[in-house]
């Protein structure tokens, strides 16, 4: 049996050398985005604003669905909570809870959707004046879109019932 060349040696110490080095980088990228997710947290804190639930998009991204005494805000949308006449808890399109003001007549939500193996859920947002909103929660499994759906269900719900 022949010792391994010096060639060898060295080849393999740069692979472990590029491997260790890409986990430092995917590492410092993990703890740099959770930083940023806590800074933008302490600064919706500083405008009263507090995060109901962090909602998973299909491009990777977090959007984060945050709450005041006033409204409600995600992504690039905002509904006032006096304008909130109810709304519906839907998994794949098909609504599973669904709340109003007393006297609102809810619209129908939107088209039933069957994504073969997959959970979407979503909170449909009926309001005043305006066309239904959709808060989009994901897709993932484990739980995390459910999660964050009933989160948001539930901040609209206490807001409708306060």
């Amino acid at each position: 049996m022949r010792a391994p060349s010096v060639i060898t040696t060295l080849v393999a110490a740069a692979l472990l050398a590029l491997f260790l080095w890409s986990l430092f980088r995917f590492a410092m990228g993990l703890r740099y985005a959770k930083l940023s997710r806590e800074e933008a947290r302490r600064a919706f804190a500083a405008q009263g604003r507090e995060v109901v639930a962090e909602l998973p998009q299909p491009s990777g991204d977090v959007v984060l669905f945050l709450e005041d005494a006033e409204a409600f805000y995600w992504a690039a949308s905002e509904a006032r909570k006096g304008d909130v006449l109810g709304a519906q808890l839907l998994l794949n399109g098909r609504a599973i809870d669904a709340l109003a003001r007393p006297g609102a007549r809810l619209e129908a939500g939107p088209p039933e959707d069957d994504e073969e193996g997959r959970e979407r859920w979503d909170v449909v947002l009926h309001l005043a004046g305006r066309e239904p909103e959709t808060v989009a929660c994901g897709h993932l499994r484990e739980g995390i879109s459910r999660e964050a759906a009933t989160r948001v269900f539930e901040a609209v719900k206490r807001a409708v019932e306060g």
